[in-house]
């Protein structure tokens, strides 16, 4: 039977937290400790954790652009949080992009990776991170890659809450903007949208779906331009606040007013949904929490590397403000 932690601390008389400090380097272990601990590992033949430490190192490769996003900045805000309850270090990279892929340096310390968003890996890059044993937590990722985990949001369920909602206040032409056409995230609530239509009989009208140069205001207020001038919807969902926002704009200067004229959902419930007038009703996502749990999941895997991947799905909630009303 293979020694274990305990076997080195009841050989040398120490706890085992203090044969914790000695295997994680720590500076806070005297000398003598030191000595005794060392001289336990080595006549029983103990082979700590590869990858044991007190401070672990984790790189977040985020793409460019995420760190200046609301939406994104705030689950940064929340691995930041992670980070420091979780005594780690933090180091973020944008990834590389070729013609293979995206690739990132991982410096020898980096003990997990956590991956922000839709980044495809060149091969070479998801083999290497395989051969080295290294977890990879993804967040807010559509794609599914074997041993890596993910946290994701669950926004299914109340995508069609809030179809099925507008439709009882008699809204029957729900238009849908999305963000740029080739995001994946924004192609997984598109086709949300399009299930809560069907959920509640209503056909898909593709005149009625506009796809957003970006995902800022700026993008939105465009995006609602060129919708109305070919169709003329009771109510709007954005794939996100800010893209909502850029549709208050436009409606305001083309006269129409929200929610008297038309109703508006957002998706994010950032502090702007918040602020905007009227308050914008829209999908809550728990930002902040998905960051912590996405670092808390990762040094899970760090401690006890037999631990399986796993997939955690956020639950989302739809907060009614004053941007909603009947058709």
């Amino acid at each position: 039977m293979k020694p274990t932690m305990q076997d080195v601390a009841d050989l040398a008389q120490v706890s085992r937290a203090t044969v914790s400090r000695v295997l994680g380097d720590s500076a806070n272990v005297s000398p003598h400790k030191r000595a005794l601990v060392l001289e336990a590992v080595q006549k029983l033949g103990y082979e700590p954790h590869k990858k044991i430490r007190t401070s672990p190192d984790i790189l977040m490769c985020v793409s460019s652009g995420y760190e200046k996003d609301s939406f994104y900045s705030r689950i940064i805000d929340g691995v930041r949080l992670g980070i420091r309850s979780n005594r780690a270090k933090l180091i973020i990279e944008q990834p590389k992009k070729s013609l293979n892929g995206y690739s990132f340096s991982i410096a020898q310390s980096v003990q997990g990776v956590i991956i922000l968003g839709n980044i495809e890996l060149s091969d070479s890059e998801y083999t290497r991170l395989q051969k080295q044993q290294i977890p990879v937590v993804v967040i807010n990722g559509a794609a599914e890659l074997d041993n890596f985990s993910y946290v994701v949001i669950e926004e299914r369920k109340t995508m069609i809450q809030v179809i099925q909602e507008l439709v009882n206040l008699g809204h029957q032409n729900i238009a849908f903007i999305h963000g740029p056409k080739h995001d994946l995230v924004h192609q997984e609530r598109l086709r949300f949208y399009k299930l809560g239509l069907l959920c509640s009989d209503l056909s898909v009208n593709t005149e009625l779906i506009v796809f957003a140069a970006g995902k800022c205001k700026s993008s939105g207020y465009q995006a609602a331009k060129q919708l109305l001038r070919t169709t003329s919807p009771t109510a709007v969902i954005a794939a996100n606040d800010q893209l909502a926002l850029g549709v208050y704009d436009a409606l305001y200067e083309l006269g129409f007013k929200v929610p008297e004229d038309i109703s508006v959902v957002g998706f994010g419930d950032l502090e702007i949904a918040q602020r905007a007038e009227p308050p914008l009703s829209t999908i809550s996502v728990p930002l902040l929490s998905m960051g912590m749990w996405a670092v808390s999941i990762l040094c899970a895997f760090i401690r006890h590397q037999k631990i399986s991947s796993i997939r955690l799905s956020v639950p989302t909630s739809y907060v009614r403000r004053q941007s909603v009303s009947k058709a």
